[in-house]
């Protein structure tokens, strides 16, 4: 018979969580109209925009980070682009897109750990406030950080699933992997687990739980299959393998990730250790004197209080000090604190820590090796550890409750045992509440101010009327600035017939005309690289005949880069906020176009 106590405290618990998310929600809705982001949340716009206007996925565009999980977002991103009409207000949708993403997914982990009281609160509400990088876009950053925390805290559950359930994890897989393709380093290890468990079970003549079971990760292969099926359907509908084949070596090729396996493992380590130096100094000493304690359960306030002080300095100085993605920066910290809670908890959930914690360290060397920005990225990736660590973190602390009560439940104990017991319980509760303040409170903070590419919000006063960015506020002088290139694009009257190519960092120009991407990637092009020669070698159709330079102009016209253009006579025919790069005839047209005009 269930307890009325018990119905009325898990209600009490509902409806604070939902006003909590509402809540949440409605500042986020107020913030996404505020900050310019030039360059990422454009270019993933741009590639889900080229996919729309016809092009082909591996073969036209070679970016290797985000054109594959473009995938899975082209079905949205088409039914909203219908709706709209045009690209215009396309990122302030984009925006709105990310947030129904990130509320479902909120409210998911709420509901995996409401059984555990007010503890899940902290995982379910540190995933709604924190944003990758703080852009709120649908990007690979965004689908794997969030995808494959469902995908652990499903097999993390205390239940035995259904063959159903695998294949949908198997997808949620296929997810990930189109997110990051090294996940699959991942998924073949999973798979290797699952064998050997399944023939260990065999040869004892045990059978090993559901999730380990060599045929549940074959009925996860199916649903992964499955994804895999309409992954290259939809590629193969609209290019030929030949074409794919001659692309597709140029996009793994690519010169900005080049980087050997041995020196991504070595920098793995540089890299955390270069920025929190101390903090693993201190923690390391902790966990030390963790594991040689053998009284580590009794002492473990002063470990938690340790740990505290190693980590607190570093979630300030990157909340509230340091000026670069502080955002992400603030997630690893936390992830390592909550592993020292692991360790002092008596009564230990070795399922989470296994089947979640684990492997989502794990996964944070896996995001090292595909991408080139190292601690920035890795330390979003830790962002899936903090989140689970904080179930960690409440088990510590409902362990020190219960010392407490018992503490005073027990007959002939000492009232100075008591005292004793209800100070350290305070203690704990005190220490517990010190850090999660810091780090909630910092990445509020920094997901209410700060802006990647733009200045802080209270800086954006002056919002854009047209265009792409319509709605989004940003610095007036950002704002004078896109408001003269769009009257420049205007000027150049763009057709679909033309191919324009972007210099500079600037994808959300693509975004604006109706003419089509003379480019490998709505991405900068790169002065060094040989990619825009290998690229137009392949596709000769999309040889820009209009070049418009946004930044670098003289440095552009200077580089060897500018000589396949200039060997073919293109000229320079506008000179203004941006410079425009033209071919003869397209030149010609455009001048006579004037003069007839004026």
């Amino acid at each position: 018979m269930k307890n009325p106590a018990n119905q009325t405290d898990r209600r009490r618990q509902h409806l604070i969580f939902i006003g909590l998310f509402l809540l949440l929600q409605i500042i986020f809705i107020w913030r996404s109209f505020y900050g310019f982001n030039t360059a990422d949340e454009m270019y993933f716009i741009g590639c889900s925009e080229r996919i729309f206007r016809g092009e082909k996925i591996l073969i036209d565009e070679w970016n290797p980070t985000q054109q594959l999980c473009s995938f899975l977002l082209h079905p949205i991103y088409c039914l909203i682009r219908t709706a709209l009409g045009s690209t215009e207000g396309i990122v302030m949708a984009s925006r709105f897109v990310y947030l129904v993403y990130s509320g479902v997914l909120t409210l998911f982990f709420y509901l995996r750990f409401q059984r555990r009281g007010y503890a899940a609160f902290g995982p379910a509400l540190l995933f709604a406030i924190f944003a990758p990088f703080s852009i709120c876009a649908m990007s690979y950053n965004s689908i794997e950080f969030g995808i494959l925390p469902v995908l652990l805290a499903v097999l993390s559950a205390r239940m035995e699933h259904s063959v159903p359930e695998y294949i949908l994890c198997g997808v949620l897989m296929a997810v990930v992997v189109l997110a990051n393709p090294f996940a699959l380093l991942m998924y073949g290890s999973y798979g290797l687990i699952c064998l050997g468990a399944t023939l260990r079970g065999r040869k004892r003549g045990v059978e090993p739980e559901g999730a380990l079971q060599f045929r549940n990760f074959l009925w996860m292969t199916l649903g992964a299959g499955i994804v895999l099926v309409l992954f290259l359907a939809f590629i193969f509908q609209r290019g030929t393998l030949p074409e794919m084949l001659a692309n597709v070596p140029h996009i793994v090729g690519d010169s900005e990730h080049q980087e050997g396996y041995l020196y991504k493992t070595w920098r793995y380590f540089h890299l955390c250790f270069k920025n929190y130096k101390w903090m693993f100094v201190g923690l390391a000493l902790v966990y030390g004197a963790t594991w040689l304690d053998k009284k580590r359960y009794a002492h473990s306030l002063i470990y938690m209080l340790l740990a505290s002080v190693c980590v607190i300095p570093y979630l300030i100085y990157y909340g509230f000090i340091f000026e670069h993605i502080t955002v992400n920066y603030q997630m690893l910290p936390l992830a390592f604190w909550c592993l020292e809670a692991y360790l002092v908890t008596e009564k230990k959930d070795r399922r989470l820590f296994c089947w979640w914690f684990v492997p989502a360290v794990l996964f944070t060397m896996i995001v090292q090796y595909a991408t080139n920005t190292g601690i920035v990225t890795l330390s979003v990736a830790y962002g899936m550890c903090s989140c689970v660590g904080l179930i960690f973190v409440a088990d510590w602390v409902q362990e020190e409750k219960q010392r407490w009560q018992h503490a005073q439940q027990e007959t002939g104990n000492s009232a100075a045992g008591t005292e004793r017991a209800a100070g350290r319980w305070k203690a704990a509760a005190f220490c517990v509440a010190g850090v999660l303040l810091v780090q909630f409170a910092g990445t509020f903070f920094l997901r209410m101010t700060y802006d990647w590419g733009d200045e802080r919000t209270w800086s954006l006063t002056a919002q854009m009327k047209r265009g792409p960015l319509k709605g989004v506020h940003t610095t007036p002088e950002m704002a004078d600035w896109y408001g003269k290139v769009l009257d420049e694009l205007d000027m150049l009257e763009l057709t679909k017939e033309d191919e324009i190519m972007v210099v500079g960092v600037a994808p959300w120009i693509y975004l604006y005309t109706d003419a089509g991407c003379g480019n490998y990637s709505t991405w900068q092009v790169h002065e060094k690289s040989t990619q825009l020669y290998d690229y137009y070698a392949l596709h000769p159709d999309k040889f820009p005949d209009v070049v418009y330079m946004a930044h670098w102009a003289e440095e552009f016209l200077s580089c060897e880069l500018a000589n396949q253009f200039l060997e073919k006579d293109y000229r320079v025919v506008y000179a203004g906020t941006g410079t425009v790069l033209m071919s003869p005839e397209r030149a010609d047209a455009w001048e006579a176009g004037r003069v007839t005009g004026s």
